[in-house]
């Protein structure tokens, strides 16, 4: 899942970005409505990383999608 901010609420709400963070979910920055920075966990970084240099006929969307997935899959088997 991913949570967005506004680029002015961050500082007022960067404790709470970080604690998103580091429950293993991503945060969108947004200013003016477009986005302009995605905060994501070390872990999804290395894994997003190391997943674009192999091509395994995925989209970027597809490869995002199946990341969520396993998430929300560690998350309900309590593994978080």
């Amino acid at each position: 899942m991913l949570y967005e901010i506004d680029v002015d609420e961050g500082p007022a709400r960067f404790a709470e970005m970080i604690a998103t963070i580091d429950a293993g979910f991503g945060v969108l920055v947004r200013r003016d409505g477009q986005i302009i920075a995605r905060l994501v966990p070390e872990a999804a970084f290395a894994a997003m990383t190391a997943g674009a240099a192999e091509d395994d006929g995925r989209t970027d969307e597809e490869r995002e999608a199946a990341e969520m997935m396993a998430m929300f899959d560690d998350e309900m088997q309590g593994r978080f």
